[in-house]
C-alpha cells in the first residue's frame, strides 16, 4: 500500500508538472467516458431494467389478426375479449382496457385529464396494488355502479394535496361525479402518463354479436407460471379457431388469428435498435478517446526517456516502472471519469430535452448507482486500455542507448510505428461513426423534405373533448361543432379552421367498408382503409389541393345525404379507371350510411411520414360527429399561437365547461413526429465530430512530433539542397499515408458493419440504404481533407527549419 501511494503522488506531481498533457488528456477521456455514461443511464433506464411489475416477464398483450383484409395486431372488441377470459388456458388472468380523456369540472377553470378505463381484472393481472383503499370489482363493471375512481399519486399530489382522508371524496368528471376508492403506489403505470383509472363498463349491447366488430379494447395477458410463448400462441390459435367456427359471419374468409407480444416488447421495442447502436457508436468514441491519450502518454515517454532510463539503471524493475506509468494513467482516467459524471449529468438532461415525448419509459431514465458504477468500470478499464501499451513500451528503457539516441537526434522506430498505429486507428474508427452520422442525417434531411400533402406552417392544432353527460347524442354533438365553428370562423383574424375526430400525425383508424354494386372475391380483398371525419374548414385550413369534384361543404349535415371525399390514392387502388366519382361507399360502424364521392384530394401522410399516403376516405364530420375532435385553425396573420387566447374564448361561450387542451402549432407535431430519427442524426453527428476532432488532433500531434524529432534530418536535406517543396511533400506524405491507411482500414470495418446490421439499420433509414456507396465515398473523401490540412500545419512548420540552426543545436 505504502508502494501505491507513492506512486500516486509520484503521478500527480508528474501531471500537475504538464498541465498542458493533463489538461487534454483529461478533456479528451471525459467526452468519451461522458457520452457514454450519458447514453448508458438511457439505455438502462429504457432497455435494461426490468419493468416496475410483478414478473414482468410473463405479461403480455394480446392481438388480433385479419389476414384478408390486412390488418394486424389490432384490438379487440367486447365479445372477443371475453372468449379471451373464458377459453384461454395459458394465461393466469387477462385485462383489458381502453385509454382516453375526461374534463375535470367543478373547479376555477375545466381541465383535461388522461384517463384509462379498466376492468376489474386489470391490476390483478400487472400485479398493481393500491397504496390506499382498493381497485375496481367485478360489479363496478356495469353501467351505473361504474362512478369510481383510482388516484395516481400525481392525480393524488395535484387534486387532494396528498390528504390521507382522501378515500370516499368525489371528482367531478365530465359532469358526473366520481367517488375515490383507492391510490396507486408511484411509478408501476401502464399505460405510462395516467392521472385516472376507471372501471370500464361497457354498456350492455356492446356484448352483443352486432359490436363483435367494434375493436377498441386493448388486452393484456399474464402466463402461468412456466408457460412459454409457443405454447400460449398454440392455446391461442385454437380459441381463434373455434371463434372462426362460431362466427362465420364476422371471420369467413377473413383469415382471423391471434397474436402476442411482451409488454416490454410492445413498451420499447420502438427504440430498442436506436438506442443499442447509440451505445455501440458512443463506445467507439471512448476508443478514439483511449487512443488519443495513449498517443500523448507515448509522446510523453519519449519525453522522459532518459529519467526512465536513469531510474532503471538505479536498480527499478521493469515491473516497477510499469505499475508507475498504469499508476499515472489511472490518475488520468478517475480524472476524466470524474469529468465525466459532470458532463453526463447534463448531457443526460439535453438528450431528454432533444427526445422530448418520443422516449418510453422517460421518467426512469436517471444517473443512477448502476449508471455511476458503469462510469468507475468504464474509468479503470480505460486507464488500463490506454495505458498498458505506453507503460509496456516506456519501461524498456536502456541508459545507453537512449542517451546515444538524444546525442543523434534520431527516432525510436517503435515508437514511431505505434504512435502510428494509434493515428491509423482513429481515423478508422472516426471514419466508422462518420459513415453512420451521414447515414442517419441523409435519412433526417430525406424526410424533412417529405411534402406531407398538408400545409403544417401557420396552423394551430389541439383538442376538444365533450363530456357524454349532455352531450350523448350525436344532434347534440353537432350542435356544438356548428356553434363552435361558427364563433372562430367570425373571428377577424381566423383565416380558416376545421374539425376532425383526428390530427394529423396523431395515429390512425382503419376500417373496413362495402362497395355498391361491388362483390369482392374473399382472395382478392383489399386492404382496409384508413377513415376522417372532417369539417369543410379541415381541408381549406390545411391547404390541401382538389383533384376532381369538390371538398366538402357546411351543408354536407345530418339532415343531406352523404358525402365522403377520398384520396388520390383510394381512388387509385379501387377504381384504376378513373370512374371513382359518384361511387357510394358504406363503413362497417354503427350509424353509417351509404355516402357518396363527391371530391377526390391530393394524398395526405396523415398518419406517418415515413411511408407512403394510405388510402383514406374523409366523411363529414356532421354527418358523423364524436365527442373527441381535433381542431386546426389558420390565423391570418401572425404566428399560431396569435389566436389562442381567442380560441378559449369562443369555446367559453358555447361552453365553459369544455376545455381546450393540447395546443400546438401543427408544424409542431410534424418535428415531434420526426424525433427519434432527430436523436438519431445529431447524436451520431455529434458523436462522429468528437472522433474527427480526436483524429485529426491525432494526425497533427504525430507529424509535429515526428518534425520536432527529425529536426537535424531535415536540416541536412535542406543543406544539401533539398528546397521547401521537397520538404512540404516528405511531411504531407507521411500523414497521408496513415491517413489513407486508416481510410481503407476504416472502410473495411464500415461495409463490415453495414452488411451486419443492413437487418437492424434498415427500419431506421429513409431512402437511403446501410451500403450507399456515395456516402462512403463522400466520407472517405472528407476524412481525407482533413487529415491533410492536420498535417499541413506541421509540413509547414518543417518548411521553416534552418539547416544551420538545425545542425548548430545537435
Amino acid at each position: 500500500m505504502e508502494t501505491f501511494l507513492q506512486d500516486v503522488k509520484y503521478a500527480l506531481r508528474g501531471l500537475r508538472n504538464s498541465p498542458g498533457f493533463t489538461l487534454m488528456a483529461v478533456w479528451a477521456l471525459a467526452l468519451g467516458i461522458g457520452a457514454n455514461s450519458a447514453v448508458f443511464s438511457v439505455v438502462n433506464g429504457v432497455l435494461l431494467r426490468p419493468l416496475p411489475f410483478h414478473q414482468p416477464e410473463q405479461l403480455v398483450r394480446l392481438y388480433g389478426n385479419l389476414a384478408g383484409w390486412d390488418l394486424k395486431d389490432i384490438t379487440s372488441s367486447v365479445p372477443e375479449y371475453q372468449a379471451y377470459r373464458q377459453q384461454l388456458r395459458a394465461f393466469s388472468s387477462v385485462g383489458a382496457y381502453v385509454q382516453g380523456d375526461m374534463t375535470l369540472t367543478g373547479r376555477d377553470a375545466p381541465q383535461r385529464l388522461t384517463v384509462t378505463k379498466a376492468t376489474a381484472s386489470f391490476a390483478p393481472t400487472l400485479g398493481l396494488t393500491p397504496s390506499m383503499g382498493r381497485w375496481f370489482t367485478d360489479a363496478e363493471e356495469t353501467p351505473g355502479k361504474d362512478r369510481v375512481v383510482v388516484l395516481t399519486q400525481g392525480a393524488w399530489r395535484a387534486y387532494f394535496a396528498q390528504s390521507r382522508d382522501v378515500l370516499g371524496r368525489s371528482l367531478q368528471l365530465d359532469g358526473e361525479a366520481y367517488t375515490v376508492v383507492g391510490v396507486l403506489p408511484a411509478g408501476g403505470l401502464y399505460p405510462e402518463d395516467i392521472d385516472l383509472y376507471l372501471p370500464l363498463a361497457p354498456p350492455a349491447e356492446h356484448f352483443t354479436e352486432n359490436y363483435r366488430g367494434a375493436r377498441y379494447l386493448s388486452v393484456l395477458g399474464r402466463l402461468k407460471p412456466g408457460m412459454t410463448e409457443e405454447a400460449a400462441l398454440r392455446d391461442m390459435a385454437q380459441v381463434a379457431a373455434r371463434e372462426s367456427e362460431a362466427h362465420p359471419q364476422h371471420y369467413k374468409d377473413a383469415g382471423w388469428s391471434l397474436s402476442l407480444k411482451t409488454l416490454e416488447e410492445r413498451t420499447v421495442g420502438s427504440v430498442r435498435g436506436t438506442l443499442w447502436m447509440l451505445l455501440g457508436a458512443v463506445g467507439f468514441v471512448l476508443l478514439v478517446a483511449c487512443s488519443s491519450v495513449a498517443n500523448l502518454l507515448l509522446a510523453r515517454a519519449v519525453a522522459r526517456g532518459r529519467e526512465v532510463a536513469i531510474r532503471a539503471a538505479l536498480g527499478a524493475s521493469r515491473k516497477r516502472l510499469v505499475a508507475q506509468f498504469l499508476t499515472e494513467s489511472l490518475m488520468l482516467s478517475v480524472a476524466g471519469g470524474l469529468l465525466g459524471v459532470l458532463l453526463a449529468a447534463w448531457g443526460l438532461e439535453a438528450l431528454l430535452a432533444l427526445v422530448g415525448d418520443g422516449l418510453p419509459r422517460a421518467t426512469e431514465v436517471q444517473l443512477d448507482t448502476s449508471s455511476l458504477l458503469f462510469t468507475g468500470g468504464v474509468s479503470l478499464l480505460t486507464g488500463l486500455l490506454f495505458g498498458l501499451v505506453p507503460a509496456l513500451r516506456s519501461s524498456r528503457a536502456d541508459l545507453a542507448s537512449t542517451m546515444n539516441q538524444g546525442a543523434r537526434g534520431t527516432v525510436d522506430g517503435g515508437t514511431s510505428r505505434l504512435r502510428g498505429g494509434f493515428v491509423v486507428a482513429q481515423v478508422a474508427l472516426a471514419l466508422v461513426l462518420l459513415v453512420g452520422a451521414a447515414l442517419f442525417g441523409r435519412s433526417f434531411l430525406a424526410l424533412r423534405r417529405v411534402d406531407p400533402g398538408f400545409a403544417a406552417d401557420g396552423v394551430l392544432a389541439g383538442w376538444v373533448s365533450l363530456p357524454q353527460a349532455g352531450y350523448g347524442e350525436k344532434a347534440r354533438q353537432a350542435d356544438f361543432q356548428r356553434a363552435l365553428l361558427e364563433r372562430v370562423q367570425a373571428l377577424p383574424d381566423v383565416e380558416a379552421v376545421g374539425l376532425t375526430n383526428l390530427l394529423p400525425l396523431s395515429g390512425q383508424r382503419d376500417n373496413t367498408f362495402d362497395i355498391e354494386g361491388r362483390t369482392l372475391d374473399p382472395s382478392a380483398r383489399l386492404p382496409a382503409v384508413q377513415y376522417r371525419a372532417v369539417t369543410a374548414g379541415y381541408f381549406q385550413a390545411l391547404r390541401v389541393k382538389l383533384h376532381q369534384g369538390r371538398m366538402l361543404r357546411d351543408t354536407d349535415d345530418a339532415g343531406s345525404p352523404w358525402a365522403l371525399v377520398i384520396n388520390q390514392r383510394f381512388a387509385d387502388l379501387y377504381w384504376p379507371r378513373g370512374d371513382a366519382m359518384g361511387q357510394r361507399l358504406k363503413m362497417h360502424t354503427k350509424d353509417a350510411q351509404w355516402a357518396t364521392v363527391v371530391g377526390i384530394v391530393e394524398d395526405l401522410r396523415e398518419a406517418n411520414l415515413s411511408e407512403p399516403a394510405r388510402p383514406t376516405a374523409y366523411w363529414s364530420l356532421a354527418q358523423l360527429p364524436a365527442l373527441h375532435m381535433g381542431m386546426v385553425v389558420r390565423p391570418r396573420h401572425g404566428a399560431p399561437e396569435s389566436v389562442r387566447a381567442s380560441l378559449e374564448s369562443m369555446l367559453r361561450e358555447v361552453d365553459r365547461e369544455v376545455p381546450l387542451f393540447g395546443v400546438a402549432p401543427l408544424s409542431q407535431r410534424v418535428d415531434d413526429a420526426l424525433g427519434s430519427r432527430r436523436m438519431s442524426a445529431l447524436l451520431m453527428g455529434l458523436f462522429a465530430g468528437v472522433s474527427l476532432l480526436l483524429a485529426a488532433l491525432g494526425i497533427a500531434g504525430v507529424i509535429a512530433y515526428s518534425v520536432a524529432q527529425r529536426t537535424r534530418e531535415l536540416g541536412i536535406r535542406m543543406a544539401l539542397g533539398a528546397d521547401r517543396s521537397d520538404v512540404l511533400r516528405l511531411v504531407l506524405g507521411q500523414g497521408m499515408r496513415l491517413a489513407v491507411v486508416g481510410v481503407g482500414a476504416g472502410l473495411v470495418l464500415s461495409v463490415g458493419l453495414a452488411l451486419g446490421l443492413e437487418q437492424v439499420w434498415g427500419p431506421m433509414l429513409y431512402e437511403v440504404t446501410a451500403k450507399d456507396p456515395w456516402t462512403f465515398i463522400g466520407v472517405a473523401g472528407l476524412l481525407g481533407g482533413v487529415a491533410l490540412v492536420a498535417t499541413w500545419v506541421p509540413a509547414m512548420k518543417a518548411t521553416r527549419v534552418d539547416p544551420i540552426v538545425a545542425l548548430r543545436a545537435e
